[in-house]
């Protein structure tokens, strides 16, 4: 559920190149001016990434994707009716930028609470989504833009997305204990982990004020910033890049769509192998092919150039954010994480915003694609550089917390089993 709720979620931003096209004839204005409306949709996701991670931490995520349902619709309706520019910056900018926030930051979260163990495998099966959803939505919205014409795209798939998650958030539960369940991995002698109730908030907050302290906390939001200005460079000018080196626009489209399936392999390998291995190395190589496989664009120029650089991009590409959560449990344990992943994708959503703007301006001040392309060249590589400075992931990096919170006084009836002891006291985090 999950999984079809991040597709239905980011697969009308991922695809957004679709448009620059259809936008730039249909009204006369620059490239440089329709990518800033992507980077304006992403710097309000990036905004609100912290406020995402506390409402799913306060309501949960169900209530936080039921508001982002809401606030889908009323973009994906309002971009369909603009007139002028700034009406793509409130509808399209605001409404889905906030929207996407609510979709994306609460559930990653939620997720986790799922799996006691191999969470690389919820994560795994949760990114496939990210690159599925782009790569059927792309061909569609190519297919509807023919057919109808952009406005009657924004509306189709408005109304049929909307329906989708409005399900989605009519069956979807916060965590095992919502359905009486456990969560997968469980063997006997677990004890059972708070996931509700303002005890859970007080933690979250308190856990907070510790992990700010931490060189990785500073470090992962710098390296998803980093990672997600080199793609979101391409993502926006793929599509316009290749129709200007002759290639058609149904041509062109598919050349992102088969970037986006590839990845689709990594971005479930990449979490399964991080889980097993440590996170590190699988990112360091993720970022170091996102950097290097984007150099094959300046020598492309036939349909066979550019599919072979979709071929060999989406591999870095699907394995350069799947492996947060994993790392995130690695580094952290069981605490407390939706804010924390709010921070992070913070620093991915101004990444996506700067590598968007950087596409479109680069181009209207220099007329070709060419800085864009080493530039994202360049993001990319200074992240596998910050991912070797991170600290190993072989053990906990606050393993004691939450030693510091007294609920004794404030809460005398808090249940014996609201965390989880060792033999001796000490409170345990880790995964397994």
């Amino acid at each position: 559920m999950a999984a079809v709720a991040q597709m239905v979620g980011s697969s009308i931003r991922m695809a957004f190149g679709v448009f620059i096209d259809p936008l730039v004839e249909g009204f006369g204005w620059s490239p440089g001016a329709v990518s800033l409306v992507y980077s304006a949709s992403t710097i309000v996701t990036a905004v609100l990434s912290p406020v995402a991670g506390y409402v799913g931490t306060r309501y949960g995520a169900r209530k936080s994707m039921l508001a982002g349902t809401v606030l889908f619709f009323i973009g994906m309706m309002g971009t369909s009716l603009i007139s002028e520019l700034w009406h793509l910056y409130l509808w399209y900018g605001l409404f889905l930028g906030a929207a996407q926030a609510l979709f994306l930051i609460p559930v990653m979260p939620a997720v986790a609470m799922w799996f006691r163990r191999h969470l690389g495998l919820g994560s795994g099966v949760v990114m496939i989504s990210w690159g599925l959803g782009p790569a059927i939505m792309v061909q569609v919205m190519a297919f509807l833009i023919e057919s109808t014409d952009w406005k009657g795209t924004f509306q189709i798939t408005g109304i049929i997305g909307t329906l989708i998650m409005l399900f989605l958030v009519f069956v979807f539960r916060n965590s095992p204990a919502d359905r009486g369940t456990d969560p997968y991995g469980w063997i006997s002698g677990d004890i059972a982990q708070l996931t509700t109730g303002k005890i859970f908030v007080v933690k979250a907050k308190e856990f907070q004020n510790h992990i700010r302290r931490t060189n990785a906390f500073w470090n992962l939001i710098n390296i998803h910033f980093l990672g997600c200005v080199g793609h979101a460079i391409i993502l926006v000018m793929i599509i316009p890049y290749a129709t200007s080196q002759g290639l058609s626009a149904t041509t062109a489209a598919g050349v992102l769509s088969t970037l986006s399936a590839v990845s689709l392999f990594t971005r479930f390998g990449t979490p399964i192998l991080g889980d097993r291995i440590g996170s590190k190395g699988v990112m360091f190589v993720s970022y170091l092919l996102q950097g290097v496989t984007v150099l094959l664009l300046l020598g492309a120029d036939s349909v066979l150039g550019f599919y072979v650089f979709a071929l060999a991009f989406g591999i870095g590409y699907g394995g350069e954010g799947s492996v947060f959560t994993v790392i995130n449990r690695q580094y952290y344990g069981q605490a407390p994480q939706n804010t924390t992943f709010g921070w992070q994708l913070a620093g991915a959503g101004l990444g996506m915003a700067l590598g968007a703007a950087l596409a479109g301006v680069t181009f209207d001040l220099t007329g070709s694609y060419n800085t864009a392309i080493v530039l994202s060249a360049i993001f990319s590589l200074l992240g596998a550089v910050s991912i070797v400075v991170l600290e190993p992931t072989r053990r906990l990096l606050i393993p004691d917390w939450d030693r510091a919170v007294s609920f004794a006084s404030e809460h005398p009836a808090e249940p014996e089993n609201a965390t989880e002891t060792a033999p001796g006291g000490s409170p345990v985090i880790a995964g397994d």
